[in-house]
């Protein structure tokens, strides 16, 4: 046995792993490293390969070769080391230290998290069925309408239901309160340096920023209160201008206005009108639904976009039901997980959004500077959210082990089945679609869907009190794997 090894779990789950080698494998390393550096050297009186280890250490010393015999030791070392302690490894391990004679490694070792549950069997919820209103339906009917019009200028002032086109800005206009809050603020703050001064300058920048709520160079907007963000008092100010009209005029957002932000505010602006346009819909009738697809009949067209609506419905309240009881498991359960598992999924979502910095046209480096930031604080934006989605994403997936779901081969066949449904009867492309789905991503596609469902029935059973004994599911597994063998 030449190898001491010390372990030691700390309490945010990393495994300090201290190694004190035998002196006498650090002997016979070091010979070998002698060796090796005889056949590369020349030393005069010896041939290559025949010079003495004395005279080999005379020649480069003693330290500089053990210093060169331990650099090329320390991994296979620590691999030996880790099969014998065998740890739940969830991240790249650290070389923390190294005492050179006698010969000590240490090295932090990020160990899988821990995952506690709590009572989460215990939780209830009463569960509301997915309904699509008529409402719904026709509101759907309405945006296919809105696909199919015709659109066309016109040389005549802008009315209601038309569609405008616009340059201009708009901006909050400052109250009094806000100027003596503002003025408040100054006093108490004092003196400030010369750095601080900078971070306010910014920090006005971005208020001046966000008073701006409308600033476009050549916008198209719907005279309708229900598609304009802007609303009904903005509209009734462009109503009646023609293109080519210019107009500065001041609105009042009401104090139930939906963007909370803008409620009860004034705000000025200075419009241009560029062109205007009527919309006419089409009939709500069979023409209609002829144009939108494989329809015959508006029944059938308003039949299958209530098909449609729900099951978006349904996929949102299957997101919404496991989303909600992951929050309700957050605050029952017991998490504890080494730092490195935050950086691995700091280090992704940098990855990710890296991903979109060059798709988009910039090279990293040069967006980082355009921010006046650094990657380092950009990890720091990063963190909280990291957090949150690590402990998300364990909570999860205790919860799948917990509940002994599994995805079995039946049941990736039954979803693909399902999935091949859905395409033309094209049967080239079926195939096609099927050996897609039965490897590389679209198998991992496949199998989370299936286990997404299978968490989802689960997580609905327990919230309505109707789970299956989980003893019980472990002894008909066990029977059915003694049936197998």
């Amino acid at each position: 046995m030449t190898l001491n090894i010390h372990t030691e779990e700390n309490e945010q789950r990393e495994l300090k792993l201290t190694i004190e080698v035998d002196e006498k494998r650090v002997e016979k390393a070091m010979r070998q490293t002698a060796r090796k550096l005889g056949r590369e050297i020349n030393v005069p009186g010896f041939r290559r390969g025949k010079v003495p280890y004395n005279v080999i250490l005379r020649r480069v010393g003693k330290e500089t070769l053990r210093a060169e015999t331990i650099d090329e030791m320390v991994q296979p070392i620590f691999e030996e080391a880790m099969e014998e302690v065998a740890p739940e490894v969830y991240g790249r391990s650290t070389f923390d230290d190294m005492e050179i004679e006698p010969l000590v490694l240490k090295f932090t070792i990020p160990l899988a998290p821990k995952v506690d549950l709590g009572d989460y069997r215990e939780l209830r919820k009463e569960i509301e069925p997915v309904n699509i209103t008529d409402e719904a339906v026709t509101e759907a009917l309405e945006q296919v309408q809105t696909r199919h019009q015709q659109i066309e200028s016109v040389d005549r002032p802008a009315a209601a239901g038309d569609l405008v086109t616009l340059s201009g800005r708009g901006e909050l206009i400052w109250e009094e309160d806000d100027d003596e809050d503002e003025d408040e603020d100054i006093e108490k703050e004092g003196e400030e340096t010369s750095a601080e001064s900078d971070d306010d300058t910014a920090a006005d920048d971005d208020d001046d920023y966000n008073d701006v709520i409308f600033d476009e160079e050549n916008i198209d907007l719907p005279l309708d209160p229900d598609e304009l963000y802007l609303g009904a008092p903005f509209i009734n100010e462009i109503i009646g201008l023609s293109a080519g009209d210019d107009k500065a005029f001041t609105i009042t957002f009401p104090e139930d206005f939906h963007e909370k932000e803008l409620a009860g505010r004034d705000a000025d602006f200075e419009i241009s009108v560029l062109d205007v346009k009527e919309r006419e819909l089409p009939a709500l009738d069979d023409e209609l639904a002829k144009l939108e697809g494989d329809y015959e009949t508006l029944d059938e067209l308003r039949a299958a976009l209530r098909e449609q609506l729900e099951k978006q419905a349904e996929a949102e309240a299957k997101n919404e039901l496991i989303e909600g009881m992951i929050d309700d498991m957050l605050e029952k359960a017991e998490i504890v997980y080494p730092p490195a598992a935050v950086e691995a999924e700091i280090d992704e979502m940098i990855a990710s959004y890296k991903d979109q910095v060059t798709r988009s046209g910039w090279e990293w480096d040069d967006f980082v500077k355009l921010q006046g930031n650094s990657e380092e604080a950009i990890r720091d934006n990063f963190r909280e959210s990291a957090i949150e989605r690590l402990e998300r994403q364990q909570i999860l997936r205790q919860f799948i082990l917990d509940e002994r779901l599994t995805v079995e081969e039946e049941d990736v066949d039954a979803a693909i089945k399902k999935r091949l449904e859905d395409f033309d009867d094209n049967d080239e492309f079926k195939e096609s679609m099927r050996k897609y789905f039965n490897s590389g991503y679209g198998f991992d596609m496949i199998s989370s869907e299936v286990i997404m469902d299978k968490t989802h029935d689960r997580m609905t059973a327990i919230l309505t009190g109707n789970a299956p004994d989980l003893e019980a599911l472990a002894a008909a597994e066990e029977a059915a794997a003694d049936e197998e063998e």
